[in-house]
C-alpha cells in the first residue's frame, strides 16, 4: 500500500519547521567547530583559545581549497595566497597614523613594497632593512607580512623594503634566491636613489626568508659589496637535510596552525629543489645513507646532538645504504646555510637569530647560534619566545598576539644598538 504523506506534511507547523532546521544547523556547526577548532596545543602560551581559533580557521580554509583543488585543478596554495593577499586592499590600520609611507614598485624587474618613515630627514640618509617574506618559497607575499614592516619601518626609523620574489612551484631554485639577491645588489649600487646609508644597509627574514637573508648576505660578501651591517633572523629555516632533529621530532605532530604537516612541508623542498622525495622518506630521514648522516653532523661539530641523533636513527633502523638521487641537492650551502664552512661563518655580521619554543625549526635556530658563538663572531643575540612558528603574520587586529609586537621592538633595539656602534 502506498500511503500520502503529502497532506501530513502540508499539515506541519511552519515554526517546528524552523525550529528543528534551526536545531540541525546548531548540531552541524557545533560538530564543524568541535573538528576544525579542537587542535592540539603544544604547550603553555597566551591566548590559547585564539591560537586554536586561527588554527582551526587554517584547517577549514586548507580543506576548502583542496576541494576546490580536486574539482577544478586550480592548485590549494595559489587559492590560498589569493585568500590571504585578498585581505591586504580591506585592512582596517588602526595603527596608521600617517608615521610610514609605503608605495609599491618595481626593482630590476622584482615586485617590492618599501616603507619610509615620516620623520628621516631629507638630508641625512637611513638605514636601510630588506625583507625577505616566509611561506615556505611557495606561500606568503609582500601583502601577508605588511603590518610587521610597517611596525619595523615606525619602530627603527629605517626604511624597509620587503620583496616579493617569485614563488614555487612556478619556478624552482635558485630564482627566488636571485630575486632576493638582485634586489639587495640594486638598492646597495643605488642608494641615493633611494635615499639610504649604505654602510647601514640590514637583511631580514622570517622561515623560509631567514635562511634567504642568511645567503643573500654571503653572496653580496662575495661581490666585495658595502658589508651588511646586521642580519635579523626571525625563527629562520637554515637547513632542509635532516628533519629529525629534535624540534622536529617534538613539535610535527602538532601540525602547527594547521599548515605544518608532513603533506605540506614535503612540498618546501620538492617545490623549491624540484626533487622527489616522499613525506615518508624525508620526515623518516630515509632519504640519507650512513655517510649521509656523518657529513651532516661533521659540519655541525656538535657531538652530544650526533650521538643522540645516531641513536634515534640506530634504534628504529631507519638509515638507508644509498641516499636518495636527489640528496646531494640539500648540502649546497645556498640551501642548507647552516652546513657552510667555518670561515664563512666567521665573518658573519651582527645577526639577531629569534626563536620559537614552539616550533619545528626551533633546532636550526639553535644550531646556528651554537656554530657562531663556537666560532666567536661578535654582536650575535640569541632570544626564544614562549610562542609559535609564523607569529609575524599575526599582528593584525584582532588575531595579533604580544609576542609578535615584543619580538618587533627587539629587533627594532637591535638594529638601533648596531647602527650607534662604531664602524
Amino acid at each position: 500500500m502506498i500511503f500520502n504523506i503529502m497532506p501530513r506534511l502540508n499539515k506541519l507547523n511552519t515554526g517546528s519547521v524552523r525550529i528543528f532546521l534551526s536545531i540541525v544547523t546548531v548540531i552541524l556547526t557545533a560538530i564543524i567547530v568541535q573538528y576544525y577548532v579542537a587542535v592540539r596545543i603544544p604547550g603553555p602560551m597566551v591566548h590559547p583559545i585564539k591560537y586554536r581559533i586561527i588554527s582551526g580557521t587554517f584547517a577549514f580554509i586548507l580543506d576548502i581549497s583542496r576541494f576546490f583543488e580536486s574539482i577544478t585543478g586550480f592548485p590549494y596554495y595559489k587559492l590560498l595566497n589569493i585568500i590571504v593577499d585578498s585581505f591586504d586592499p580591506i585592512k582596517i590600520r588602526p595603527f596608521d597614523h600617517g608615521q610610514v609611507l609605503y608605495n609599491d614598485q618595481f626593482i630590476d624587474n622584482v615586485l617590492v613594497r618599501i616603507y619610509t618613515p615620516q620623520n628621516v630627514s631629507s638630508i641625512s640618509l637611513s638605514p636601510v632593512i630588506i625583507f625577505f617574506h616566509g611561506g615556505g618559497f611557495f606561500f606568503g607575499s609582500i601583502y601577508s607580512h605588511d603590518t610587521m614592516n610597517y611596525h619595523m619601518s615606525m619602530y627603527t626609523g629605517a626604511i624597509v623594503i620587503a620583496v616579493n620574489y617569485q614563488l614555487t612551484p612556478h619556478v624552482h631554485y635558485p630564482t627566488p634566491l636571485e630575486d632576493g639577491i638582485k634586489v639587495a645588489r640594486y638598492v646597495i649600487n643605488n642608494y641615493q636613489e633611494f635615499n639610504i646609508d649604505p654602510t647601514n644597509v640590514f637583511l631580514s627574514g622570517d622561515s623560509a626568508g631567514g635562511g634567504m637573508a642568511v645567503v643573500v648576505e654571503r653572496h653580496l660578501r662575495r661581490e666585495h659589496k658595502p658589508v651588511i651591517r646586521g642580519v635579523l633572523l626571525l625563527y629562520p629555516l637554515l637547513q632542509l637535510v635532516n628533519f629529525r632533529l629534535s624540534s622536529y621530532r617534538t613539535y610535527l605532530p602538532y601540525r602547527l596552525l594547521s599548515l605544518l604537516r608532513e603533506d605540506i612541508l614535503v612540498q618546501v623542498t620538492n617545490f623549491y629543489m624540484n626533487t622527489t622525495f616522499s613525506d615518508d622518506e624525508l620526515f623518516n630521514n630515509r632519504h640519507l645513507s650512513q655517510d649521509d648522516y656523518e657529513n651532516f653532523f661533521s659540519k655541525l661539530n656538535i657531538h652530544n646532538l650526533d650521538q643522540e641523533m645516531t641513536d634515534d636513527m640506530n634504534k628504529r633502523g631507519l638509515l638507508s645504504k644509498t641516499s636518495h638521487p636527489d640528496t646531494w641537492k640539500l648540502f649546497d650551502e645556498n640551501v642548507s646555510p647552516l652546513l657552510a664552512d667555518d670561515e664563512i661563518l666567521r665573518n658573519t655580521p651582527a645577526t639577531f637569530i629569534v626563536a620559537c619554543t614552539y616550533d619545528i625549526l626551533l633546532s636550526d635556530a639553535q644550531l646556528y647560534f651554537n656554530r657562531l658563538q663556537q666560532l666567536n663572531v661578535k654582536n650575535i643575540m640569541y632570544r626564544e619566545y614562549a610562542i609559535f612558528h609564523g607569529v609575524m603574520t599575526f599582528v593584525d587586529f584582532p588575531v595579533a598576539f604580544n609576542e609578535a609586537f615584543d619580538i618587533i621592538n627587539d629587533s627594532a633595539q637591535f638594529v638601533v644598538n648596531i647602527t650607534t656602534l662604531v664602524k
